[in-house]
């Protein structure tokens, strides 16, 4: 049996199937195949390919690129979604649905409605006053 633990911990045999699927995740940790770049973006392993340049550098540099798209983004909506993201692959769809306005999760014994944390804060002002003033939002993370 075959499998590179590129998930956080050993955790693989679980978080493996929620990403690619059972049947695809059976397939390769019992085949123990290796994968090339194009093959694992292609499964959806993967979310970029980069070719190596002279400096071998290029996957930083696609990082970077990435790093300058979400910048622009509200950092409290981001650290929200980032939760919500992370803690809803832990339940089950339909535990994660039924809750009005979005997601509650226990973390650490306290519950989170990780859509509404954004209500309150004057990031989401700026964002609405930047659309209706159709110009760029300038976020603050408050």
């Amino acid at each position: 049996l075959g499998l590179v633990v590129f998930f956080k911990g050993l955790w693989g045999t679980q978080r493996l199937p929620r990403t690619i699927g059972v049947s695809l995740a059976k397939e390769l940790i019992f085949s123990a195949r290796i994968l090339d770049g194009e093959e694992a973006k292609s499964i959806g392993l993967i979310s970029h390919v980069v070719e190596q340049n002279d400096a071998g550098d290029a996957a930083y540099r696609r990082a970077l690129a990435l790093a300058r798209e979400f910048l622009p983004q509200g950092p409290v909506a981001m650290r929200a979604a980032k939760l919500a993201i992370n803690q809803g692959m832990e339940v089950r769809i339909y535990t994660s649905r039924k809750y009005f306005c979005g997601i509650i999760f226990t973390v650490n014994n306290k519950m989170l409605l990780c859509s509404l944390q954004t209500i309150p804060t004057k990031d989401r002002i700026e964002g609405l006053l930047a659309f209706k003033e159709k110009r760029p939002p300038r976020y603050k993370g408050e």
